[in-house]
């Protein structure tokens, strides 16, 4: 039977998360399928694996290291595993899939 993830599905795990903005919606292996809504402001600190992210909606800016680049709705973003990233100044609108993936340390 195919797995089905929605963004319902995926807002409803991320609202009822300890933080209130990741939900984990599919680990297999070393990969992780989530759902990323953070409300006004993104803490998130490096990871240990490599990541994507896929830009449900909104839009903003992202920052990967000492880079600075614009964002919007339908781009894919990698970040390599310990690389300090975030997303600054992005719309109330703002929600991602995010893929974890591969050994720590990354690939």
């Amino acid at each position: 039977m195919t797995e089905r993830y929605t963004v319902g599905k995926a807002l409803a795990l991320a609202a009822q998360s300890d933080d209130k903005a990741y939900g984990v919606l599919l680990e297999r292996g070393t990969l992780e399928l989530g759902f990323y809504k953070p409300d006004g402001i993104d803490p998130q600190q490096p990871h240990t694996q490599d990541e994507i992210y896929i830009v449900q909606s909104g839009s903003g800016f992202f920052v990967q290291g000492n880079d600075r680049q614009p964002f919007e709705t339908g781009e894919a973003l990698f970040v390599q595993a310990g690389m300090i990233h975030r997303f600054e100044d992005f719309t109330e609108d703002f929600a991602a899939w995010v893929i974890f993936y591969g050994p720590e340390g990354g690939e």
